[in-house]
C-alpha cells in the first residue's frame, strides 16, 4: 500500500522525501554527509533473508552504516531485537527517529567508523548487518577487518548485502576465503526492483 508521500512494506511505515516530516528535517536540520539522503535498496534485500532465515525472538543486532536506520527497525519490529544502529554521519540519526517513532520501536544509536568498533564492542551481538556499505575500494579493507574482528568476537551471523559493485565482490571473495563466508543471490520486487548479492558469514 502506498500513497503520495509514504508507502508500508515488510508491516513498516516508510515516509518518502516528500513527507512533510522528511522535509522538515531536511530544510530544518545539517544534510547527511555520507550518502545518508535516501533509503538504500540492499536493506531490504537483508530484510527478505531474515524473513526466510528467522532469528530468534529478542537476538542483540548491530547495523553499521544504518543510514535512516529501516533494516534495523525492521529487525526491532519483526524479531523484538534488541538493535543498535551504527553510522559515521549524526546527520542521519534524525531521519532514523522519526521512523522509529512512527514504527514504535526502540533503537539504539552510536556514531561510529567501521574501523572503531574493536572487538570488545562486537561481544555479545548475534548479527552484525549492513546494506549498501562497500561501494569503494577504500572500504574493502576496513569492511574485512570489521568482518575478522566479528568473528573472533564469536558474533553469530554477518550479512552484508550490496548490488553487486566490484569493491564488495572483491570482499566477499576475500571473505569466502578466510572465513568460509557465502556469497547469495538477492532478487526483491518492492518498494523497487533490486538485485545483487548478500554475503553470509556463520561463526
Amino acid at each position: 500500500m502506498a500513497t503520495e508521500d509514504y508507502y508500508y512494506l515488510n508491516d513498516l511505515i516508510i515516509l518518502k522525501k516528500k513527507h512533510h516530516l522528511i522535509k522538515h528535517i531536511t530544510d530544518e536540520l545539517p544534510t547527511p554527509e555520507i550518502h545518508g539522503t535516501k533509503v538504500w535498496g540492499s536493506s531490504f534485500m537483508i530484510m527478505d533473508y531474515l524473513k526466510k532465515n528467522e532469528p530468534e525472538l529478542g537476538a542483540d543486532m548491530l547495523e553499521v552504516g544504518a543510514g535512516w536506520g529501516l533494516l534495523s527497525i525492521f529487525c526491532a519490529k519483526h524479531f523484538e531485537a534488541n538493535v543498535t544502529a551504527t553510522d559515521a554521519d549524526p546527520h542521519v540519526f534524525p531521519f532514523l527517529e522519526t521512523h522509529s517513532l512512527l514504527n514504535d520501536v526502540e533503537v539504539e544509536t552510536v556514531v561510529a567508523r567501521y574501523e572503531e568498533l574493536k572487538v570488545k564492542d562486537l561481544k555479545g551481538f548475534d548479527y552484525v548487518l549492513g546494506g549498501d556499505i562497500c561501494f569503494w575500494d577504500e572500504l574493502i579493507e576496513p569492511l574485512y577487518s570489521l568482518v575478522k574482528r566479528s568473528v573472533k568476537a564469536k558474533v553469530g551471523t554477518i550479512i552484508i548485502a550490496d548490488p553487486g559493485r566490484p569493491p564488495f565482490l572483491e570482499l566477499a571473495k576475500r571473505c569466502a576465503k578466510d572465513f568460509g563466508g557465502e556469497l547469495l543471490d538477492g532478487d526483491i520486487s518492492k518498494p523497487r526492483k533490486v538485485t545483487g548479492n548478500l554475503l553470509v558469514v556463520k561463526t
